[in-house]
C-alpha cells in the first residue's frame, strides 16, 4: 500500500517582522524554533528525545556563557574605570615632585649640557656612553672610569665629537659596560627631573619632566623635595 508524501505549510515572518526582533535569539524564539522543527519533522525518519534535549541543553549552555561574557565586559570596564582614577589621583599628586624614570631621552638647552644617569647592576670597569640625536646619529661617545654596582652619573658637557656645541633639541642614550673579565654588564637607564605636568590622553597618564612625557608606569622612585638628589655614585667628569 502507497504512503502519500505528507507535506506542511511553514509561514515564514514577513521582512517587516523579521526586521522588528533583535539579533540575538532568545529562548522564547529557540523554543518556537524547535516546535517548528518538530511540527515538520520526516513522519518516517522522526527525531530521537535526545536529541532535542541535546538541542536545548546547547542552547542553554550558550545563553549561559552569553551572560558570563557580558557580566565579565562590564566588570572589566569598571575596573579600567576606577583604574584610570586612581591613576590620575596618583599623578597629579605627584606635580611639583622630585621622580626618578626609567628612560634614555634628555632635553638640551642652548649652550647647556645633562647629566646622563644609569644604575650598573655590578662593578664595570669598561663603561661607554653613546649619546644620539633625533634622527638616531652618534653625537658623541664618551668613556668613563671603573665603576661599582650601583647609581652613576656622567656629565655630557653638549658637545659633538668635534667639540663644537649641538643644537638645542632631544636626544638619548645608551650605555654599554664591561666587568675585568669582559663580561656584559647591564646598565638601566634613568632620568631625574620635577613634575611640571600631568596629561591625560586616550586614557593614559603621562607625567611631564624635564620636556619629556613619561608613563606613570616608569617611574622608579618619588621624592618629596623638590631639590636635585645626587645619586650614590656621584657625578662623573667625561673622558674622550
Amino acid at each position: 500500500m502507497a504512503i502519500d508524501a505528507i507535506t506542511s505549510t511553514f509561514n515564514a515572518p514577513s521582512a517587516d517582522q523579521i526586521g522588528s526582533r533583535q539579533d540575538s535569539l532568545d529562548r522564547l524564539d529557540f523554543l518556537q524554533m524547535l516546535m517548528a522543527q518538530m511540527r515538520n519533522q520526516d513522519p518516517m525518519s522522526p527525531m530521537e528525545s535526545q536529541e532535542y534535549a541535546a538541542q536545548l541543553a546547547q542552547f542553554s549552555s550558550v545563553q549561559e556563557l552569553t551572560a558570563i561574557k557580558a557580566a565579565l565586559d562590564e566588570s572589566l570596564s569598571m575596573n579600567l574605570l576606577m583604574t584610570q582614577s586612581i591613576n590620575g589621583n596618583l599623578a597629579a599628586a605627584l606635580v611639583g615632585k622630585t621622580v626618578r624614570a626609567q628612560n634614555n631621552a634628555i632635553e638640551i638647552a642652548s649652550g647647556s649640557g645633562a647629566d646622563l644617569r644609569f644604575r650598573l647592576e655590578s662593578a664595570a670597569t669598561e663603561i661607554q656612553v653613546t649619546v644620539r640625536d633625533a634622527n638616531g646619529e652618534v653625537v658623541r661617545t664618551l668613556t668613563m672610569s671603573p665603576k661599582n654596582a650601583g647609581d652613576t652619573a656622567l656629565n655630557w658637557d653638549g658637545r659633538d665629537a668635534d667639540g663644537n656645541r649641538v643644537p638645542a633639541g632631544s636626544y638619548t642614550f645608551e650605555v654599554s659596560a664591561k666587568d675585568a673579565d669582559g663580561a656584559e654588564v647591564a646598565a638601566t637607564t634613568y632620568v631625574e627631573g620635577i613634575v611640571t605636568a600631568v596629561n591625560y590622553a586616550g586614557g593614559a597618564v603621562t607625567l611631564t619632566v624635564n620636556g619629556h612625557e613619561l608613563l606613570l608606569g616608569d617611574i622608579i622612585s618619588v621624592t618629596s623635595t623638590t631639590e636635585e638628589n645626587s645619586t650614590e655614585g656621584g657625578n662623573s667628569s667625561l673622558n674622550g
